[in-house]
């Protein structure tokens, strides 16, 4: 299930058996809460456990090798995924306490609190419920503040500058299944070809590879929460061949699509 909104998306992740994958990257500041079972994250060389109610703090651009572990009532994570320009809004408006939240350790795995908790909950009514843009992104900012107030999320408020290749994302996101190439994507950026590439490989970064990443992310979100075919997915996600895709799929998170399906609940 996911319902989306100008500036935040929703997102419940269900499992009925253990799911392992390796380099799922966060498209944007993303937080996690688990409801149910166990999120096993391997992270610079250790393994870090989220349990009911914890909380995961990512920012854009971080890559995660994680296991979804269910009980014996399944597994449940809820996702709220934030738009870049609502961080920086949040940032702007309360400067003081995210000064100090930033001086301390950032850390992925956070406990939550009562306060983090209802206000957890009542963005995410907030969000299904269709609620007014304006009211949600108060709701949203006022979940930020209290986490902010805790002294958590402090990754996910570093002020991230903006990168070629985080617009270059952006852009694909809007619409995955266009058929992108650097002269596309130069145009809608008002850039020549070769600046395009000149100024990613500052960044580390290839045209080709942001393309295929934001691609084969979307496609795995929409395979864990909608029942939509492999195939009709992967059209959506712009690979003309579903062997191709499932192939591609494959070498980036350790595990085929139908495999993946089998899982979910």
């Amino acid at each position: 299930m996911q319902v989306q909104t100008r500036q935040i998306q929703q997102t419940v992740i269900l499992a009925k058996a253990t799911q392992q994958l390796r380099q799922v990257a966060c498209l944007q500041p993303t937080l996690m809460r688990i409801r149910q079972g166990e999120k096993h994250i391997w992270l610079n060389e250790k393994t870090q456990i989220a349990r009911r109610d914890d909380l995961i703090i990512a920012p854009a651009g971080m890559q995660l090798t994680l296991t979804n572990v269910p009980d014996a009532k399944g597994y449940a994570c809820e996702v709220l995924l934030f738009d870049p320009q609502l961080i920086e809004h949040f940032r702007t408006s309360y400067p003081a306490a995210v000064a100090a939240a930033l001086k301390t350790e950032a850390r992925l795995c956070e406990k939550s609190t009562p306060v983090i908790a209802k206000l957890w909950d009542e963005v995410f009514a907030a969000t299904a419920s269709h609620e007014p843009a304006e009211l949600l992104h108060h709701r949203a900012e006022g979940l930020l503040l209290a986490m902010t107030m805790a002294g958590l999320g402090a990754g996910l408020l570093l002020n991230r500058s903006d990168a070629l290749a985080a617009r270059v994302q952006q852009l694909i996101m809007l619409n995955a299944a266009k058929e992108w190439t650097v002269d596309a994507m130069a145009e809608q950026l008002h850039l020549g070809a070769s600046t395009l590439r000149r100024q990613l490989d500052k960044e580390g970064k290839s045209f080709r590879a942001l393309l295929e990443q934001v691609r084969l992310n979307i496609a795995l979100g929409m395979i864990q929460t909608t029942k939509q075919p492999i195939g009709a997915i992967a059209q959506q996600c712009g690979y003309a061949s579903a062997s191709r895709f499932s192939a591609r799929f494959a070498q980036q998170f350790g595990t085929k699509p139908m495999q993946l399906r089998a899982t979910v609940m």
